[in-house]
């Protein structure tokens, strides 16, 4: 289906839609694309899981005593050495326990993680893809089914996007940027855990997109109003930030060229 039969096709479901409520009337319609970035995001991020039972003794254990030799902590809970020789390993690549002067200490992340009960696994090289658009400063989900683009670039701009600061992707903060992964349906519950986000390493943007959005201009014979509604073909719903800006700066206008 061509991109002009998919708008068309769009135009009336959603049309329909909105005229389910017998109030309204369709006065118009209209379209136009916004950009995207598809941006790939590589981070660095660690499970953090209940502290087993066996853990949790062995780093008590440490706290209060000196201990030299990982048998001592085995006479002292009865459990075979070969498993504290694994957990105390584990201890010292998670930074939790260190042997200094040929004791075993709990380092200052062992004591935190003692508190908290929880442990962190090692770290996990990921990536991560998000559709950030510069106009909503924020990644939108995309629907799979409802989706269309302006691949061809004949489309007219959103004609208030000149009057909006847009920032790159790539000069967004590491804190917009984890607000945006959390916010992208990335799951973040595992089988043993929950994942925390350690470290953002990079940010690729990959591709630059145009994506549709429909304008329905509306009369409500009830409140005797005219207003806008825009449907994103992008996220599959309507979309709040351009219909309040639409309806600030247009919603006269199209009354006086519709109504008079």
């Amino acid at each position: 289906m061509t991109k002009n039969l998919q708008v068309e096709a769009e135009i009336s479901k959603i049309s329909a839609m909105l005229l389910e409520q017998s109030h309204l009337r369709l006065l118009g319609s209209d379209n136009w694309a916004f950009p995207l970035q598809l941006a790939d995001i590589q981070m660095k991020t660690v499970v953090r899981s209940q502290m087993d039972v066996l853990m949790k003794m062995i780093l008590k254990i440490l706290e209060r005593l000196e201990v030299k030799q990982p048998n001592e902590i085995s006479e002292l809970l009865a459990v075979e050495t070969i498993f504290i020789d694994h957990m105390l390993e584990l201890m010292i690549q998670s930074n939790m326990v260190e042997k200094t002067d040929t004791i075993y200490r709990l380092t200052p992340s062992g004591s935190m993680h003692l508190t908290k009960g929880t442990f962190a696994h090692d770290p996990m090289d990921e990536d991560v893809e998000i559709a950030y658009s510069p106009y909503h400063n924020e990644s939108l989900e995309r629907d799979i089914g409802r989706n269309i683009l302006d691949e061809d670039e004949k489309m007219p701009d959103f004609r208030f996007e000149n009057e909006t600061d847009l920032v790159d992707v790539k000069n967004l903060n590491e804190l917009h940027i984890r607000q945006m992964i959390e916010n992208s349906g990335y799951e973040f519950l595992v089988e043993n855990g929950q994942k925390v986000i350690e470290e953002i390493c990079s940010i690729d943007l990959k591709e630059s997109l145009r994506a549709v959005c429909l304008e329905f201009h509306l009369h409500d014979r009830t409140e005797d109003t005219v207003f806008i509604r825009v449907w994103n073909t992008w996220t599959g719903k309507f979309d709040p930030l351009f219909e309040n800006e639409l309806n600030q700066k247009e919603a006269t206008r199209l009354r006086k060229l519709y109504i008079g």
